[in-house]
């Protein structure tokens, strides 16, 4: 080892390392939440960003290292930029995988070891020639083995940091890039020691002067293109693709394209980023001027049966419509905007009292309830209305959850009417972000639980899986119902978060049976917010691959309500299942009509006979008859059935005499946590094997 170290040249790498790394942590985070097209976009270019600034740190502590060096190759420096690409790949790749391995750790370190060892040499060999190398070979063999392992590391805290929602993740990324730039420091000093160079003294003077000047302009360097790569980052989430859809040759493209990016592509209203932008200036007015404007958040009735009864396309149309009368029906000076689905909002000026807007929104109310004819079919509709005051009723930020609170409570209260923000709905709002809050944090600190609801065979009464059931036990507030933190959670956009964890707590439940000489089968609920998730059955097949769980294992359950009124997504939904082998259950059967063609072409596993049909099986002959048409029914299209809410060895005895297969209630067991279900099942099959029957 002969090299003596600039200090300078350590501070300018740690400095400019720390804020790599800071950003770093940001595209991770940015890859972890994208959407997979979007991924494979970003993906490399956040790499080329991460690879530069792995090779232009390199450079500097080399640099700093060998300050009497001077560059003798600078081809050879440039070719250190592809070891340091492939490193930076790998890394961002494990880093943001949404459940990688240890085996992919192990391996990112594995190839970071081998492309560090080149990246070594083509800086040693720009500085000095390649002929004035010599490698130790023992001390090589234990740098590249610390240097892969200190990358694994690496990847690991980055994976880790992700996800991290701590009381100060500021503060804990900013010690972990230090940490981190003082642990690939430390791989420079060890590989350092392996290498021993000769060194031309006749140039040393010179070299000192330049490598202090390159010192510093690759730092600056390395910041800039972070700096760069972030502002990309915020332009493409907000911009997306149309980001690289600028023409030099066409600048009316370019005009259109901006203009396009305001306008809802369907009815050619202003659209969500055009609302925003022309609230903020409206807020801005209203300030200046020191007088008030209201937002009306509008929210149609009954529309979703239009697309299902009708088709999109004849919802699309009347979507247009709607924007058609809502213009009509505000004045030249209000804005009117779509933010989505069957969602508008409009911006009321000029405005001195409530009387002032209550002409406007009867006129709109007025023009939904005439009737829509779209291909000779009449279409009745109606809308809802929240008004939020501008700055009685909050901020920019709260005028739209006022103005959206007060719209639901419009429909609560009937439909087709507007209310206006107030203390109460202030109060309900309050209590509903309240919620919010307490779910997110819920989240956060792993607060929910599973219990699990034993289904068993009809004739042996043995366990043929379970039925998985979230739990949330708030650390003030007590237990909290399903049926009130679900539909709070769905509303806010929570759901998807939450079923997610229960997807992968069932997994890890499966895991574990495993251990218990138990092959698990278990069912999940599916809410109609993920059945709208066109990468459910991707998300749920990583998490099965992840645990090493079959996926015959586990039965998705979904609502036939929702199954019915969204036919062509289901069958699409089915056929994915179907794909990957995981089973299908249409819960709830038999509380919405449905026709036998339809169910003749429903390609699921199992029913789901209701509770309703249930209940009183045993003495009314009229619930016996519809139990058993369903039965023969489905048997006849060979699906499973199982009874839900068995209580009584009445409905027992009447279910077994009518062929059912499976059942569940309270008759065999309530919902219990994990460690009692293993009990259960071991004791359940124990009883059966050694008396033939179910002991209670």
């Amino acid at each position: 080892m002969n090299f003596s170290f600039n200090n300078w040249f350590l501070a300018i790498s740690i400095v400019a390392s720390s804020i790599s790394l800071l950003v770093a942590f940001s595209f991770v985070k940015r890859l972890y939440l994208s959407t997979a097209s979007a991924k494979r976009l970003a993906l490399p270019i956040y790499a080329t960003a991460v690879g530069c600034a792995i090779w232009a740190n390199h450079f500097l502590v080399t640099l700093g290292f060998h300050t009497d060096a001077k560059f003798t190759s600078p081809a050879l420096a440039v070719a250190g930029l592809l070891p340091s690409m492939v490193i930076g790949f790998r890394l961002m790749s494990v880093a943001s995988m949404p459940h990688a391995k240890i085996r992919d750790f192990l391996f990112l370190g594995f190839v970071s070891s081998l492309f560090d060892l080149t990246l070594f040499y083509y800086s040693g060999s720009a500085l000095h020639g390649a002929e004035s190398i010599q490698f130790s070979p023992i001390l090589t063999v234990v740098a590249t083995i610390i240097s892969g392992t200190t990358t694994a590391i690496i990847g690991m805290l980055m994976y880790w940091v992700r996800s991290y929602t701590g009381k100060h993740p500021t503060f804990v990324k900013l010690i972990l890039a230090i940490g981190i730039s003082l642990g690939v420091f430390a791989i420079h000093i060890i590989f350092e020691s392996a290498i021993t160079y000769k060194t031309d003294l006749a140039s040393i003077i010179y070299a000192r002067q330049s490598n202090a000047l390159m010192a510093v302009s690759i730092g600056l360097g390395m910041i800039c293109l972070f700096l760069l790569t972030l502002v990309f980052t915020l332009f493409f989430e907000t911009h997306g693709r149309q980001l690289f859809e600028f023409s030099l040759l066409n600048p009316n493209k370019n005009e259109a394209i901006s203009s396009h990016s305001l306008l809802d592509s369907l009815t050619k209203l202003p659209n969500r980023l055009a609302f925003q932008q022309h609230l903020e200036s409206a807020s801005k007015r209203s300030d200046r001027a020191g007088n008030t404007f209201a937002l009306a958040y509008i929210d149609l009735d009954h529309f979703k049966p239009i697309n299902d009864q009708y088709g999109h396309h004849v919802g699309d149309i009347v979507l247009t419509k709607v924007a058609e009368r809502l213009n009509a029906a505000m004045r030249s000076c209000d804005f009117v905007a779509r933010i989505g689905g069957d969602e508008f909002v409009a911006i009321i000026e000029e405005i001195k009292s409530n009387d002032d807007i209550s002409p406007i929104l009867e006129r709109v109310l007025d023009s939904m309830k005439e009737p829509f004819f779209v291909n000779d079919i009449l279409i009745e509709i109606s809308c809802s209305i929240g008004i939020a005051i501008y700055p009685k009723d909050g901020n920019m930020e709260k005028l739209i959850v006022s103005a959206d609170a007060a719209m639901y409570k419009a429909k609560e209260g009937g439909k087709n009417q507007y209310k206006f923000y107030d203390a109460d709905i202030e109060l309900a709002s309050d209590q509903m972000f309240e919620m919010q809050r307490d779910l997110q944090d819920a989240i956060a600190n792993n607060e929910f639980n599973l219990e699990y609801l034993a289904k068993v065979d009809c004739k042996t009464q043995t366990p043929v899986g379970a039925e998985a059931l979230i739990r949330w036990h708030h650390p003030t507030k007590g237990n909290i119902p399903p049926k009130v933190f679900l539909p709070v959670a769905e509303r806010f956009g929570l759901t998807n978060q939450i079923n997610d964890w229960v997807v992968e707590e069932c997994c890890r439940t499966i895991f574990h049976a495993k251990e218990f000489g138990i092959d698990l089968n278990l069912s999940i609920n599916i809410n109609s917010q993920q059945f709208r998730n066109t990468n459910l059955v991707e998300d749920i097949t990583k998490l099965l691959d992840f645990y090493e769980v079959e996926a015959r294992n586990l039965t998705v359950e979904i609502n036939e309500t929702i199954a019915v009124k969204n036919q062509a997504q289901f069958k699409l939904l089915l056929s994915k299942f179907k794909a990957v082998g995981i089973r299908v259950a249409l819960d709830d059967f038999g509380l919405y009509p449905i026709s036998l063609s339809y169910l003749q072409n429903l390609n699921v596993n199992e029913l789901k006979l209701d509770r309703v049909f249930v209940g009183e099986i045993g003495q009314n002959v009229n619930s016996r008859a519809l139990a058993d048409a369903v039965i023969q029914l489905a048997h006849a299209l060979k699906l499973n059935v199982v009874a839900v809410g068995v209580e009584s060895k009445a409905q027992h005895n009447t279910l077994l005499e009518l062929g059912c297969d499976h059942m569940q209630g309270f008759l065999f067991s309530k919902p219990v946590p994990m460690e009692k279900l293993f009990n259960l099942y071991t004791q359940m099959q124990f009883n059966f094997e050694s008396t033939g029957k179910l002991v209670s």
